[in-house]
Formats: structure tokens, C-alpha cells, sequence
């Protein structure tokens, strides 16, 4: 088996493709990210490389890592199937970021700065009644 693997990028949904040779020891992560830094076109029918929350690759069919533990593994280990006739197709799809979820979570992150603050005050202000309380019905009896 050869130590290195010339990969033909294949863009879904675009007209694009680009060829690049990587070592089989290269983590599936490793590739996703020189894709993304070094390969990725400029199309307008491709989410800009800036809007990519991560990239999903399949050769022959399979999927070549995924998430997590996944994308740690070499291509040797994901067993990619190669193409013995030049370049192994390699088919690229772009996840796009959630844009609504970002700024959901910012509004989130707002909203409950301010219900914090408001708890806060709130507490403070019921401490000080029960404190006045308590501090007063022990004057009476001469412990404050």
C-alpha cells in the first residue's frame, strides 16, 4: 500500500474540484481542515469557507471520519478505499454554521444576565426586609 494518496476533491453541488496529495497517516481531521484552508474554492454556489461549521467527506461511498473520535483517525485507519487509476474522488460537503443559533444563544446569554441581576436585587432587598425584621424582634428582647 502506498504511504501517500493523491485525493480529487469533488464539491457537492458546484462544478469545482481540486486535486492535492496527503500521507495515509493523516488524521481524517487534518484533511477537513487543509481542505477548508487550502483547497476550498470561491463559488458562489459554496457556503464561504468563514460560514463552514464543519465538513463531512465520503469516498466509495463511506464516510471518512464524521464527528468527534471519528475524525482522529488516519486515512489508513478509516480504510479509504484507493483508486488504483490516478486520483481517489473524494466527495466534500460543507455543513453550514447556525447562524439563528449564535445569535440565539448571545440573546440567551443577555437575557439571562439581566434575570441574574434582577434575582440579585430582588434578594438583596427581601434579605434586608427579613434582616430588619429579625434584628427588630431581637431588639425586643434585648439580643441585637
Amino acid at each position: 500500500m502506498p504511504e501517500e494518496v493523491e485525493l480529487k476533491l469533488v464539491f457537492a453541488n458546484d462544478h469545482n474540484s481540486a486535486t492535492f496529495a496527503v500521507a495515509l497517516n493523516t488524521s481524517v481531521r487534518e484533511v477537513k481542515r487543509l481542505i477548508l484552508q487550502r483547497h476550498w474554492p470561491s463559488s458562489p454556489n459554496l457556503i464561504p469557507a468563514t460560514q463552514v461549521d464543519r465538513i463531512r467527506l465520503f469516498a466509495a461511498g463511506k464516510e471518512l471520519g464524521g464527528k468527534g473520535t471519528d475524525d482522529v483517525k488516519s486515512l489508513k485507519d478509516a480504510n479509504i478505499l484507493l483508486s488504483k487509476n490516478g486520483p481517489t474522488p473524494v466527495h466534500v460537503m460543507a455543513v453550514q454554521k447556525d447562524i439563528t443559533a449564535e445569535k440565539s444563544a448571545t440573546t440567551t446569554e443577555n437575557s439571562s444576565k439581566s434575570t441574574s441581576s434582577a434575582i440579585v436585587r430582588f434578594f438583596d432587598e427581601s434579605c434586608a426586609e427579613v434582616l430588619g425584621w429579625v434584628c427588630g424582634s431581637l431588639e425586643k428582647l434585648s439580643y441585637c
